[in-house]
Order: C-alpha cells, then structure tokens, then sequence
C-alpha cells in the first residue's frame, strides 16, 4: 500500500541513526511437541548474556538482561534442544515445543513420559475447521453493525538520554507525556477517531460503509484522510486460509489444512458467559513461514471461535516489522429473521504493530481499535439503507466534543485524551509553524506565504543541453484563499537559449468525494518526448541522475481543458481537448520527406475521453492534491484520442485507441506478482512525434513507466502491446541464508517488453531523426535486483536482450525508491 510506503520513508527514515540500548525481556512456555503438555525443568539460557532459568511446573519461563542476549538456549534430558533467535531491547514471548528424543545406553532406553500418545488438540481442531464456514462472520447473507474505531501513531524505544538532547529545542516538554503501558516506551503522537455504519450482505456482493463522523488530533491533515486509510487497512479474517496484512499473505490458523502448519496444545477448559470453552495455543511446525504464534478459544457447543490473540512468529522476517500482535472477540446474535437462528458476529479488534528501520533505533507504534456494536444480521439481503456512489460515505461532520464523549462506548485513555491535549498545545507554539512549513515542502515542493505559495524546489534549478542553467518559479494560491480553487503561473529562463517560457493554469474542485474537478492550462515551454513522471523534462531528478543526452527538445505551445468525474464505486471518467503546436530544438529536426527542409511547427487538436475502473480504491491527501491507497482488484483504463484536422491551423487526422490494466497477484509462499500491460494503435496518419515514442528513462533511475536501457527516441510505433511483470519473492531464497537474512533483502526479478509494428506511411508527412527507427518486432528488458536496501532502496541490474551481454552498452545497474514490506 502507498500510504504504508510513505509513513515508513517520512516518519520512520528520520530516527534511523538514533540508536541506544534497551532492556531484553523474553517469557515463554515449553510444550511436548507430540502431547502439548508442559514440560518443568527445562534448562534455558541467553548464550550471550550469561544469564540462564529452568522452567516451572506449567513450563513457564522467564529472562531479562541489559547485555546482548544472544540466542535463546533450551534443553532438557530427553528432548532435542533448540537454540532461537532473540530481539534485542524489546519484551518478547515465545512458546516453543521440544521433540522427544530417544537416549540409547548400550540395550537401555530412555523416553519422555508417552502415557498421552496422540495430542488431543489434534482432533479438536480438526472439527472446529470442518465447521468454520458455518460459523464465519463473513459468511452471513446480510449484515449490519456499528462501529467505533480508534487509530494511534506512537514514536518509541525514546531513552531519557535521546529526550534530552538539544535538537529537539522548545518541544522537550512533550516527553513528559512518554507512556510506559507497552513494552517499549512511547511518545503518543497522532490520534484519530472514526465513528462508522456498516452493512454488507452476500447475495448479491455488496457493502458500504457511512462515516458518521470523524476526528483528528493533528490539524495538519483532513480527518477524512484518517476515514479512507482506516478503510483501506485489510480485514482480518481468521476463517480464511490466507490472511492478506502488511502486504505479506500469511497462514491462518483455521486454515483447511492447519495442522499442517502449526502445532495445537489445549491449555485449560474454562467457563466464558456461561458457556463452555476450550482454551488452546498454537505456535508455527516450521520457521520461516509466514505464520502466527499465539492463543484461541474455541465455543463447545458450536465450535465457534470466540476470542483470539495472536502475534508474528519470531521467524517471520518482515520488513520494517518488529513485533505485531492483533486480537479478536465474537459474540453469538440472535438473527432478525428467524429467533431460532444464532450466528457468530465479531465484537472487537485490537491490532498493535511495531515499525522501525532497525531492531534498535526509534520506532513506532501503529496502533488500531475497533469496537462493534448494534450487531444485526439476517438470512436475506437489505431491502434499504443503501446509497449511490462509493462504498465510504460521509455525512456532514457536526460532532462537538460533548457529542464525541456521549459516542463512545468506553472513555479514552489517559493516554489517548492526552495526545488531543498535546497536538492543540504544540499547534499553539509559534516554532510549530516553522517545522510544519519546512515538512510542506520538503513534500509539496511549495513555501506557503499566506494566499500565495512559491515553488518548487525541484525545478527550481536544472540544466540540459539547449537551455544550458534553467531557473524557473511558480506561484499559486494557498489553502488560506481557497479550497476550491486554484490558479497558479510559472515563468522559466535559460542562460544559453536566452528565452523566457511561461504557462498559467486554473483548477476548480466542484466536488471532492466523489470528484468532479476541472482544469484550464495554457503555456509554452520545453518538453522532451517520451519522458514521463518525476523523470520529464525540467525535473531535478532528470537533471542530475540522467544516462542519455536530453537535448532531442520541442518547444511545446499547448492549451487544455480538461474535466474528471468520479461516478462512484471506482468507475471514474476524463474529457480533454488541448491544442499543440510543436517545434524541435537542439538535436531533435522536423524534416521534410523530400526537400529535406525544417518544418516549423506540427499543429495538432486533440479530444481525448478515458474511462477508468478500480474498485474500492481510496485517496488520502490535502484540499487539491491527493494519494491513491491503491487496491487489490485490478485497475483498468480505456482511452480514445482523435485528432481533428482544420481546428485553430490542426493538420492531422488521426485516432489512438488504448487499453491498458494493473494488478497486484498473491503467489502465497511464492511471494507476489506485479504486472501492468497496454495494448494501443492509430488509425489515420500522423508525423512520427505525435505517434506513440517508447517511453525512456534516460537517468538511472528506475520508473514502473518507462524502458530503462533504451534511448530517448530510439524507437516509435503506431501499433504496439507493452507489459512489465516483476516477480517480488519477499526473500524465498535470501531468507534461508544467516547472515543475509539478517539485512531482510528481498529478491525481484522483472521483465519489461513491447511489441509493435510501423507503417511508413507516417514519414511521408515527415522524416524520422537518424537515431530514430520504427519498432516492427518486439524490444525486451530484463532485470534482476534486490530490494529494501536500508529499507529504502532496490538495486538492479538491467539486460536489453537485443544486444549481445557483453557489450558495453547492453546492460547497466539501475536504482529505485520504495518500501515494500
């Protein structure tokens, strides 16, 4: 998920030098893998540490050292031993289960106790998963529910050395607020509160959610945005075999085949609301898998679960995680339609994950609860209730803090009410407006001066070829004139074409959920065809990293309006019509098939529609700006553009069709699938610039939308399918090696290619440049590389495949920003 990529760079990369010591803290239980009885007497050490126990009756353990722990050492006369894996600076649990050995003294031999032959869990679990789709929640034909959720962002592992040190100036007083109730210390940082009506129903598939109200502490952000990534979190749904979190496809507990992946011990037998219970514990059969560890109580009666706990296994190796843990609560409903019928609905979810760089800098705590109440289901679908357009709703946000109170079930914190408290008192401070500026545009680029913001860095300065040192400044309106509507103006300026470019442009958001929003732009400036995104002309990022001379330019005179429409569910549409004219500078020629003279200008007019599907996605951003969350169907796109001839001094008839789609595929243990592909052609004739140019990188940089060893220009087509299918294995071969495993590489394997085909028609309207060719074939990139080097970066190394390996020029090493988890 995007937003998961973005809170690791901007909130955790920051503390990722700040290191110090912390206590180590381990407790567990020692099980007989084959009975699930405890074992006492087990010896257990910290081997580096120094410091050792023995378990008790119940085989329970525990160790803490200030030191470095080490491994954790378990033996004990008649079983193998083990030696585990320990976190530094944290309080961890472990349960672990000892395979009986045998002992063979000459004709002696010595066994464990085998009184219990067969674990008795073993059955137990195995008819709790042959019933599970009778008792699954998510099974019910149609369901409803309120809902209240809590989401918290809390900076950790802060020693009072760190709180202390001079950097952080007037803002020390915040750590008088540090909270201890976890087993790291925490700053409380953000707190958010949404208040939601749910319904779903089966038949046919269909659920929404009404955000009734919602609030957050920081005023730097809309509460809204709090709303969308709260929906766009993945549900957690034990009576699935795969369970989708942290973008990492992990084992569930009630798979069909369980047993298979973890081993069961039945703890005790309890009475839970006058029902009886079996309390059980399960811990992963193998390390490495993506599995959990933790405790269920499973319903007698019904073989319902009621509650679970349950936590990362030590061995899961996830990225940036170092410990998460989630709970869930059921309670049995009457059903509305038919008072004989009762079905397990859930109650309550605690979801508590720990991030950082490393197991020993500063961290935090993503902490998200949520308290389901008016639980109602029936055994038909919803004949009301529901309302057009998107699934997540809002309705007019008029709560006061009174309201608030009254809303909640249960009273905050002290640690939550302390985070409002806090948030108001540093939002007060006249510093406060000077770190919130400086992180507005380290991220927007822009400096906010009241109505006016100036920007942006980021094209500030650059350099190419024919502009030689280009200067450019943009002005637009700010927030504070309005949250509607902006216009926004940008001159630039080179030092060796000796030429001013200029551009003004208007934006109006009619409607912001869904989005109708318009756009009126018109300028002349430099561009470079076939560049796109953070790597088109005039970007720093072009400037300094780029591998191929960026001076085949057009100066581009253009004018567009555009509208976007969000119809609701996902579906969205996109008109534009916009005006060209096209001239080449620098070693780019537009030249005359036969006479060989310059030709001045292509004069083009465009009207463009595009219709786009992607189900359930949510957005999270400012007033204007906005970030997909992504989402896990895929996404697809359809787009026709006609050029029409004899439209303001247009010379071309022409029509370009495509149809493009993305996806994200979970291969379970495999890891994942990243794909997107395209396929387009052109109808009519057109000069080969304004046909499709195969889009190029030109910086070694890496982009999910360009080629990254072919150059600018090198090839264009009127007939074309592209695709890029990059295999993630979230460390299936790097995991199983010690010390890599420690770094948490990640593989990934790539292949990007185009096949098109060129019609020579096109060049008697224009001659292609010397360096230029028509593509009638296929072109052919492939990668391998790691990902998540310092958590931050992927590395890799490129193959065009129509060169010969050993050339110079067919392969090179290429860098990417992300942070997959």
């Amino acid at each position: 998920m995007k937003a998961r990529k973005l809170f690791v760079i901007f909130v955790l990369l920051p503390w990722s030098l700040l290191l110090h010591a912390q206590t180590t803290a381990i407790q567990g239980r020692i099980f007989d893998s084959e009975t699930g009885a405890p074992i006492p007497f087990v010896n257990v050490a910290l081997t580096a540490a120094g410091s050792g126990t023995m378990t008790n009756q119940k085989g329970e353990f525990k160790l803490t050292t200030e030191n470095r722990p080490g491994r954790l050492s378990i033996s004990s006369m008649g079983y193998s031993s083990k030696n585990l894996e320990v976190t530094r600076g944290i309080s961890q649990s472990m349960d672990v289960a000892l395979e009986p050995r045998s002992i063979e003294l000459l004709t002696a031999e010595v066994r464990p106790d085998k009184s219990k032959k067969k674990n008795p869990a073993k059955p137990l679990m195995q008819r709790v998963i042959d019933v599970k789709k009778k008792n699954d929640p998510n099974a019910l034909v149609a369901a409803k529910n309120n809902s209240y959720s809590k989401l918290e962002l809390d900076l950790n592992d802060i020693s009072e050395k760190q709180a202390s040190r001079w950097y952080w100036g007037p803002f020390k007083w915040v750590f008088s607020y540090l909270d201890s109730s976890e087993s790291r210390v925490a700053l409380p940082f953000i707190m958010a509160e949404i208040l939601a009506e749910e319904q779903w129903q089966n038949s046919p598939k269909r659920e929404q959610k009404n955000i009734v109200a919602s609030q957050l502490s920081s005023k730097f952000s809309n509460s809204k945005n709090a709303a969308e990534l709260d929906a766009a979190l993945p549900k957690l749904n034990v009576y699935e075999n795969q369970m989708l979190l942290l973008d990492r496809t992990f084992t569930s507990p009630m798979h069909d085949r369980a047993l298979a992946h973890y081993r069961f011990y039945i703890l005790d037998t309890l009475e839970i609301n006058d029902r009886p219970t079996f309390h059980l514990a399960f811990i992963p059969r193998r390390k490495g898998e993506s599995t959990f560890e933790g405790e269920l109580w499973i319903d007698s009666l019904t073989l319902g679960l009621q509650s679970i706990e349950a936590r990362l296994s030590n061995a899961s190796n996830v990225n940036f995680v170092r410990a998460m843990q989630w709970s869930q609560s059921f309670e049995q409903v009457e059903s509305l339609d038919n008072e004989q019928l009762q079905a397990w609905m859930m109650r309550e979810e605690n979801i508590l994950m720990d991030f950082s760089l490393t197991d020993r800098t500063i961290g935090a705590y993503l902490r998200r609860n949520t308290q389901f109440t008016n639980l109602k289901w029936q055994t038909k679908k919803w004949n009301g209730g529901w309302t057009g357009g998107r699934d997540l709703q809002f309705q007019p946000d008029t709560l006061t803090n009174s309201q608030w109170v009254a809303s909640r079930d249960t009273p905050l914190l002290q640690r939550e009410a302390d985070i409002y408290a806090m948030t108001d008192s540093i939002m007060a401070m006249p510093q406060w407006r000077f770190v919130k500026g400086l992180g507005y545009c380290l991220s927007t680029g822009y400096v906010t001066k009241g109505p006016l913001e100036v920007g942006a860095w980021w094209s500030a300065f650059t350099q190419n070829p024919t502009e030689g040192n280009r200067f450019r400044l943009d002005l637009r309106t700010s927030n504070a004139w309005s949250t509607r509507f902006m216009p926004k103006v940008f001159a630039a300026y080179g030092t060796d074409d000796l030429r001013w470019k200029a551009g003004f442009s208007a934006r109006y958001i009619q409607k912001k959920t869904p989005r109708t929003e318009f756009l009126f732009e018109i300028k002349r400036d430099l561009e470079q065809l076939g560049m796109i995104g953070l790597l088109s002309q005039g970007q720093a990022f072009t400037s300094a990293f780029r591998t191929d001379s960026v001076n085949s330019l057009s100066e581009v005179q253009r004018a567009e309006i555009s509208v976007l429409h969000e119809f609701g569910s996902g579906f969205s549409g996109f008109f534009e019509w916009r005006h060209r004219q096209i001239g080449a500078l620098g070693d780019l020629e537009f030249l005359e098939p036969v006479t060989a003279e310059p030709v001045d200008q292509l004069v083009t007019s465009e009207a463009s529609v595009v219709l786009r599907f992607a189900k359930k996605e949510r957005f999270v951003g400012g007033e204007f700006e906005r970030v997909s969350l992504g989402t896990e169907w895929p996404i697809l796109t359809a787009k026709v553009t006609l050029g029409i001839p004899k439209m303001l001094g247009s010379q071309y008839r022409y029509a370009r069709w495509t149809i493009e789609g993305e996806d994200e595929m979970r291969l379970g243990w495999w890891g994942r699938l990243e794909w997107y592909a395209q396929a387009g052609f052109y109808q009519g004739s057109a000069p080969f610039a304004l046909m499709e140019v195969v889009p190029a990188s030109g910086t070694i940089l890496l982009s999910d939308e360009a080629f990254s060893m072919i150059n600018l220009y090198e090839r264009v087509t009127d007939r074309w399918a592209t695709g890029l299918l990059e295999w993630h294995a979230e460390g299936l071969l790097l995991n199983h090696l010690p010390l890599v495993r420690k770094l948490k590489l990640r593989e990934v394997a790539g292949v990007r290619s185009i096949a098109g085909a060129w019609h020579e028609k096109h060049e008697a309207l224009l001659e292609l440049p010397d360096n230029t060719s028509g593509l009638n074939g296929s072109y052919t990139e492939c990668s391998l590389g790691i990902e998540n080097i310092l958590g931050v970066f992927r590395v890799d190394a490129v193959w065009r495949t129509d060169r010969a390996i050993g050339e110079r020029e067919s392969w090179g090493i290429r860098f990417g920003f992300g942070a997959e988890i």
